[in-house]
């Protein structure tokens, strides 16, 4: 049944616009080889079951909370991974397969926003079954990148194929999203999708001889470029999730942008990218080392080692996730930075400046023979966010050390983390924004101060390691030195001040992660004031590694600030609830 999208207004696009080449970009249609053909029918075979013949479109399940889902569970039809399907399908150069292909595109390309009035224009939604216009959830105004990327994929490599009314419908559909780019005309700190939408416009612009456009794509190109080099690396650090899809825009555009400036700058944030990578890459546990910015899944998932298997030649085992299916992207480390993964020196630090605004962001990262310990100086407890993480074990067997900060059970943004790191050792504090966000850095933000709340609860995360393993303090601010197998741990928790409430240890498990947690609050329902308090922050030391028993821990209250001192390491927080800093 078409969607209430089709009964609006198109926006006034020329139909008659033809593919262009001025000399700045390149494309050819796809021919894969024999080895690449076994990949494109291994991803359509994994696929194909979950495609509704029906609908025309690939089904997609899940349950729990997102911020862009209206849904909380169920069977939905996926737009872009219904795209991604009909590439395959184009990719395998069977004739019979055309056409549901084409059916696909035409099927995606119907549920873009195309009310020239509407604030989404240009943008699709994830599902079918959560059209634009009638969201409750917040809409990601993102899908007219990852969308507008899929399209160019299939234009550049199979137009030669393409009816000419598909072809058309496809160019309509990318200069709607690159408007929609336009438009939005996202911060360039915004990494990833800064990157896709200058790929996005710039592609666009020079496809269909669109002047303004390619200004704007150049201009927007060069900003990016100049802001990162200033910064020193990019705003969204270290990101397992972001890194590999900026990895991936910059190496389309090394691939289809051949003007000297715009090529040569993508060249340049490549090797950072890369190096970005290597350096926080853990031989032994074969894990993403942290402080990390953004991440999905705290262990490295499996299309990363697939990643490493191509872009190293075979030397570090792995398998593409069909995920992460794209014939196009043939990723090379470059030389310098290969012994960063295949014969890497330990014990050493990495330091990093990520953002050098003021105030700066930056992390540390002590990577060993047999753990790596990495922590940020200021960020947030986001879902996304890593700021203190730790991995020991083997690639095989990995474990790690996550620390979160729950309400009722999921990450609170309006939770802050500062801390400096020496070697091993971490000294590091919690304080509370009164306008952070609850459950999303940005979407839904503390009025007031004010959140109602069941549980409270910090709490040190240990993946692949059984309860049985931790021991649970008995007082509040009881040392605790203890091993997980060889590897030795020490924290102490010194300082923990939450309005009235009087806080506790509790330890559990639930499958193969347990959790030891500092219990602020358990228990009825109630509103929580932070502007009202005149303390909330908690402080703690931790190491781990070998000599992981410290001396004591000095700290005071002063003019509004907990200031601790350990070792040759200090650290001072405001203790009241105030609304976010910059950088956090």
């Amino acid at each position: 049944m078409k969607s209430l999208f089709f009964l609006r207004i198109a926006c006034l696009l020329p139909l008659c616009l033809s593919a262009h080449n001025d000399g700045y970009i390149r494309y050819q249609s796809i021919r894969p080889t024999a080895d690449e053909r076994q990949q494109i029918e291994a991803y359509i075979r994994q696929q194909s079951v979950h495609f509704d013949r029906t609908e025309g479109m690939i089904t997609r399940s899940f349950s729990g909370w997102h911020y862009h889902r209206d849904a909380q569970e169920g069977v939905f039809h996926d737009t872009r991974l219904s795209l991604y399907y009909a590439l395959a399908l184009l990719d395998a150069g069977s004739r019979h397969l055309e056409e549901e292909a084409f059916t696909i595109i035409r099927k995606v390309i119907d549920w873009q926003d195309t009310d020239p009035q509407s604030p989404s224009c240009g943008v699709w939604p994830y599902f079918t079954e959560e059209p634009l216009q009638t969201k409750k959830s917040s809409i990601d105004y993102n899908w007219a990148d990852f969308i507008g990327v899929v399209l160019l994929d299939i234009y550049t490599g199979h137009r030669d194929r393409l009816p000419e009314e598909l072809q058309a419908e496809i160019r309509q559909a990318l200069i709607r999203a690159a408007e929609a780019i336009r438009k939005r005309n996202v911060h360039p700190g915004y990494t990833n999708i800064a990157v896709m939408g200058s790929y996005v416009t710039y592609m666009t612009a020079h496809l269909f001889d669109l002047p303004g456009l390619k200004e704007y794509a150049a201009r927007r190109w060069r900003s990016f470029y100049e802001y990162t080099r200033f910064q020193g690396g990019f705003s969204e650090y270290n990101s397992p999730a972001y890194t590999v899809i900026v990895l991936d825009e910059l190496l389309r555009m090394k691939t289809h942008i051949v003007e000297k400036e715009a090529q040569g700058m993508a060249d340049t944030l490549y090797v950072a990218a890369w190096e970005m990578i290597a350096r926080h890459f853990h031989q032994p546990s074969g894990q993403w080392a942290g402080p990390q910015s953004r991440s999905y899944s705290t262990f490295a998932e499996p299309s990363f080692y697939g990643l490493l298997h191509q872009a190293l030649g075979g030397k570090i085992n792995g398998e593409q996730q069909p995920e992460r299916y794209n014939i196009r992207l043939k990723h090379s480390v470059p030389e310098h930075l290969s012994p960063y993964f295949l014969s890497p020196q330990y014990p050493r630090t990495e330091k990093d400046v990520f953002n050098r605004n003021p105030p700066q962001v930056e992390g540390t990262c002590l990577l060993a023979e047999t753990y790596t310990l990495g922590s940020v100086n200021r960020s947030n407890f986001w879902r996304q966010r890593r700021p203190l993480l730790a991995y020991w074990g083997t690639p095989d067997a990995p474990s790690y050390l996550q620390l979160r900060f729950l309400h009722d059970h999921y990450d609170f943004c309006a939770a802050n983390f500062y801390s400096t790191q020496a070697e091993n050792k971490v000294l590091a504090a919690i304080t509370f924004s009164t306008n952070g966000g609850d459950k999303h850095v940005r979407n839904d933000d503390l009025v007031g101060g004010r959140f109602n709340a069941s549980d409270l609860r910090l709490r040190f995360e240990f993946g692949n390691v059984a309860a049985d393993a931790l021991p649970c303090p008995s007082s509040s601010h009881e040392t605790l030195a203890f091993r997980i197998g060889e590897m030795p741990f020490m924290f102490r928790l010194f300082y923990a001040r939450f309005g009235n409430e009087q806080g506790h240890w509790e330890k559990g498990q639930d499958g193969n992660t347990a959790w030891l947690d500092y219990v602020i609050y358990s228990g009825e329902e109630k509103e929580v004031n932070l502007a009202e308090m005149t303390a909330a922050a908690l402080g703690f030391v931790l190491a781990m590694g070998e000599e992981a028993m410290p001396g004591g821990v000095s700290f005071s209250e002063q003019d509004g600030f907990l200031s601790a001192r350990w070792e040759n390491m200090q650290l001072s927080t405001p203790l009241k609830p105030k609304e976010k800093e910059e950088n956090l």
